[in-house]
């Protein structure tokens, strides 16, 4: 399987398994450029690209890679989530901060650069969408 390298403006880590690539994630970098032609910069780490192979999802590795990513910066006292965050992500979210409530502050959605303008609470996203999260599960055909 081919795989396209990462931008060199951002980090990837790649989660292992059996010595098999199972999932990755990267993170755009506090103060590096938002985008080509544009002087801002993101003004926190950001959660950007996640991906898990299928046969390895519903595993908790979204939620080890997202707690993987928190403990990174574990001194940042704010730390985005590239938005749109896929209602997938949203599970992934409402799973870790359940888990650490301690995180609950410091999880943002956000639009570069990430000012406090562009972001959003996640917890509070998540808590806004739990009925329908609920819902989703309850209106899916058998067997998914």
């Amino acid at each position: 399987m081919f795989f396209l390298p990462h931008s060199a403006k951002e980090q990837a880590k790649i989660l292992w398994r059996d010595g098999a690539a199972v999932g990755f994630y990267t993170t755009k970098m506090k103060g590096s450029l938002c985008g080509d032609g544009t002087g801002a910069c993101y003004l926190l780490p950001v959660f950007d690209t996640v991906f898990v192979r299928r046969r390895h999802r519903r595993q908790g590795l979204g939620v080890a890679m997202l707690q993987d990513f928190c403990e990174t910066f574990g001194e940042e006292e704010a730390l985005g989530i590239s938005w749109p965050v896929s209602p997938a992500m949203y599970q992934v979210c409402r799973k870790f901060l359940c888990a650490r409530p301690e995180e609950r502050g410091r999880l943002w959605e956000v639009e570069p650069p990430g000012a406090w303008g562009q972001r959003g609470s996640i917890w509070l996203k998540v808590q806004l969408r739990q009925p329908r999260l609920l819902n989703s599960f309850e209106t899916r055909p058998a067997g998914l």
